[in-house]
């Protein structure tokens, strides 16, 4: 897939660079480099800064940045751009036209001007078929509502930004509570798929040294030297634990606009300087300044816990940085920091501008070092199960899928007639593999009529497909027969997000694997792409439990068709497998329906009959087949 990434005034090239970078810069560099991973092209259009960059950057890990003219070629304040995205879409045409390869199958846009700049690089090219994605990173809405008059956006971003979610086929959302803030704003929730941001799990681990702390207990925050960050409430907490008898405590703060010999010129860090001295703690607490980001992890690692106690908080990546460092998180409940840290499983959460609680919370981990160590092992065992980046460019991958083939459903990138010949490619395609489907409704109507039952399992709209192929045999195909055990595992969004929040996002099928299955069972698995990682493990959890499992997926070879026992690879275009796989749906249950008639096979209570004969199940290196 050709995606084309817009961030107007994050370059990937920051974050690629090594240099100290903003949360957009990071996500957009690390997001690309890893669907680049996956087999993607990915380009990133942004805005030209400095006269002398080149206009095109092979950049690390296979992503290409183009810096486009637009406005002056100097650094301009973000909340100044808006007059300069029209230039920027026009200029990204342009170079669409001027470079086919180039030209996108799919564009993601990143906050709210790049989206402004996306449309109308569409409408210019003439690809408005092509599918726009958008994630905003923040909303005007919020940030106005606790900044108030401090808050610098242009005063056009309230009706904007309504019109940029309106335009995109889809919006990524970060976290739930952003969700609730776009119904608000009038978006539709079916339109938001929720994707977190990632980690880099290469630097931010609990392996490797720590900061000498010279025997004193420390917390650290992190984060841009601004009032809405709360750094002011860690600060009066301070006050509080050294009135407690927690004389050993201290504070360091990491981040702010300078170095930290030249945060003297920072109205901010002379606030908390002031604050700290009134207070009587000026002498344990320490304003570092920006610090080069290969130093944080052992900064985090030096800490008892890591305080962020921001008023709002868009996502927030500093939580998921010390969880993956093994350091527990005491955290507002607000925004994105109500999905990634648990309460009392990987950090605890404190009521937003409260300093008591806040005390109170860090008072209870100074005072419980096994408190704090199972706490942090938690927090590293979630964010390895559902925040690494790899993880989190499969799920976007799975949305960029879901969107395209809707786009090609609905006469776009190409047109009907397209779209007809790529559909009959599919079914081609599915045509090579009858044997392997003639085989599965065999062994299916053997099975099941045993007393064995079917599971199965989709994303997206392969989560749709799994559940008509359950349903069909539940229900009925063509003629009456009696109903057999078909269960598709759940895709809801309760169970999703509570299997998640306990165990990642990864392990959603395969703790549904490890309740139902059992030997003789037969899983079978439908995907696009062959890579999504939930499927993957609930083929593990399936091996584990003896059960079969087959995988419906698109080209191949890939992952899930390596790790099952068999497959069907339709070698098409992911709308077009879709659409094929619901015909090998309709032609399994054919074959299945078939082979019933003819063998007068007897149902049989699952509950009360086995299955005549073992099942084979394939072992993996090191692996004992169960009995």
């Amino acid at each position: 897939m050709k995606i084309s990434m817009v961030s107007e005034h994050a370059s990937p090239l920051a974050a690629l660079g090594g240099v100290d970078a903003g949360g957009q810069n990071v996500h957009v560099a690390e997001l690309s480099r890893a669907l680049a991973a996956r087999g993607h092209s990915v380009t990133v259009f942004t805005r030209r800064d400095d006269p002398h960059l080149p206009e095109v950057v092979e950049a690390d890990g296979g992503v290409t940045v183009v810096h486009v003219d637009a406005g002056p070629p100097v650094a301009v304040p973000k909340d100044e751009l808006l007059p300069h995205m029209t230039e920027l879409g026009l200029g990204i045409a342009a170079h669409w036209r001027a470079h086919p390869a180039r030209r996108p199958d799919l564009v993601h846009s990143h906050f709210w001007m790049s989206g402004l700049a996306a449309g109308t690089a569409l409408r210019s090219a003439g690809l408005d078929a092509v599918p726009l994605l958008h994630t905003f990173h923040a909303l005007g809405t919020v940030k106005r509502r606790h900044q108030g008059v401090l808050d610098t956006s242009p005063p056009e971003r309230t009706a904007l930004e309504p019109h940029v979610g309106r335009e995109a086929d889809r919006i990524i959302a970060t976290c739930s509570d952003e969700v609730d803030e776009l119904a608000a704003m009038g978006l539709d929730r079916d339109r938001v798929s929720v994707v977190p941001c990632g980690v880099d799990l290469r630097l931010f681990d609990p392996e490797g040294e720590a900061e000498e702390t010279g025997g004193k207990r420390r917390i650290v925050c992190v984060g841009r030297l601004v009032p809405r960050k709360g750094v002011d409430l860690v600060v009066h907490a301070l006050a509080a634990l050294t009135a407690e008898g927690f004389e050993d405590v201290e504070l360091h703060v990491v981040g702010g606009g300078a170095e930290e010999a030249c945060l003297h010129t920072d109205p901010e860090a002379r606030r908390l300087r002031d604050l700290a001295q009134d207070l009587g703690v000026a002498d344990r607490v320490v304003l570092r300044g920006q610090v080069p980001r290969e130093e944080m992890p052992a900064i985090l690692r030096s800490a008892r816990l890591v305080a962020c106690t921001p008023w709002y908080e868009p996502f927030g990546i500093v939580p998921l940085e010390a969880m993956a460092c093994g350091v527990p998180v005491v955290a507002a409940r607000v925004g994105g920091l109500q999905d990634t840290v648990v309460p009392e499983r990987t950090g605890l959460h404190v009521e937003p501008h409260d300093p008591a609680s806040l005390a109170a919370a860090a008072a209870r981990l100074l005072s419980d070092p096994q408190l704090a160590r199972r706490l942090g092992a938690a927090g590293t065992e979630r964010v390895r199960a559902g925040y690494s980046w790899a993880t989190v460019a499969a799920r976007t991958e799975e949305v960029y899928a879901e969107v395209r083939g809707r786009a090609v459903a609905r006469g776009g990138a190409g047109g009907l007639g397209g779209h007809l010949d790529g559909t009959e490619r599919a079914l081609a395609s599915l045509r090579d593999q009858v044997p392997t489907l003639q085989a599965w409704g065999r062994d299916l109507a053997a099975a099941l009529s045993g007393g064995a039952r079917l599971l199965t399992a989709g994303n997206g709209g392969s989560a749709a497909e799994a559940q008509h192929l359950s349903s069909e045999l539940v229900g009925r195909f063509r003629g009456d027969r009696p109903a057999y055990a078909a269960l598709a595992l759940s895709t809801d969004p309760s169970a999703v997000t509570a299997i998640s929040n306990d165990y990642g996002y990864e392990e959603v099928f395969a703790r549904q694997v490890e309740a139902h299955a059992r030997p003789g069972d037969v899983l079978v698995l439908l995907t696009t792409s062959g890579r999504s990682p939930n499927l993957l493990r609930a083929v593990e959890a399936a091996r584990r439990s003896g059960a079969r499992t087959w995988a419906l997926t698109g080209p191949g070879p890939n992952p899930l068709s390596a790790a099952c026992d068999s497959a069907v690879c339709v070698d098409a275009p992911a709308p077009h497998v879709q659409e094929a796989h619901l015909t090998a749906v309709h032609a399994l249950c054919t074959v299945f329906d078939a082979e019933v008639a003819a063998s007068a096979l007897p149902h049989s209570a699952p509950d009360t009959v086995p299955v005549a004969a073992p099942v084979p199940v394939r072992a993996h290196p090191g692996e004992r087949v169960p009995s």
